[in-house]
């Protein structure tokens, strides 16, 4: 089954080196999340290089507005630590990514993603309940256009080193394709096997939406 493994990106890249860009658009999608039916979900937004998807390389990252100047960072998975702030979207605070001019460009990648630490055993039921919370909010966040969204499957499990699938049966086998550091889980067809889990060599850092490439 072809999937999509990778969300679009959510803003467009500038031609040069440099990012600026609206608080916001930022704060418009995290307030999404303040909602209760996402509460074991987020939204991150990564900040990588356009040329090999690594983590962004940058000499200034910062918030800026006429009262604001702050300094961002970047955790290890290249995620802007960005805060949720009504008070910097009320003074149309900028985003502003500074780059040495033989840098490659950067670009800001919108992450659907789990909130919570996920143990190294996931049930089908825990699974079945990240599924829905990411098709609500990419449903929610997509408006009108949800009708033209493709489904949401499953979920694809990101690991810090490949993983292998311990002690699995052969219908969580056959719903399961691990590949470097990811293993997407399409739980769509397994619905009659409430028992379903999947046990895992390493604790999973995330949990991703398993996008279909067909359209609903």
């Amino acid at each position: 089954m072809r999937v999509v493994f990778i969300l679009l990106l959510l803003f467009s890249t500038s031609a040069t080196a440099d990012l600026v860009l609206n608080y916001n658009g930022f704060y418009a999608r995290m307030k999404k999340l303040q909602q209760p039916e996402y509460s074991d979900i987020t939204l991150a937004f990564a900040l990588t290089s356009l040329q090999d998807g690594s983590a962004c390389k940058f000499y200034s990252l910062k918030l800026i507005s006429q009262q604001h100047d702050i300094a961002l960072e970047l955790s290890d998975d290249a995620e802007i630590m960005l805060p949720y702030d009504e008070a910097l979207k009320n003074a149309n605070a900028t985003l502003q990514v500074l780059q040495a001019d033989n840098a490659s460009p950067c670009q800001i990648e919108m992450r659907v993603r789990s909130r919570i630490r996920l143990p190294q055993q996931l049930t089908l039921q825990q699974l079945q309940h990240f599924r829905t919370q990411f098709e609500l909010l990419l449903d929610d966040m997509a408006g009108l256009s949800k009708y033209w969204l493709p489904d949401v499957t499953g979920v694809i499990a990101e690991f810090n080193d490949t993983p292998m699938l311990l002690d699995a049966p052969p219908a969580v086998v056959a719903v399961t394709e691990c590949a470097a550091h990811r293993c997407a889980i399409n739980v769509d067809t397994l619905s009659a096997q409430p028992q379903s889990s999947w046990t895992f060599s390493q604790r999973p850092r995330y949990l991703l939406p398993l996008i279909a490439s067909s359209a609903k």
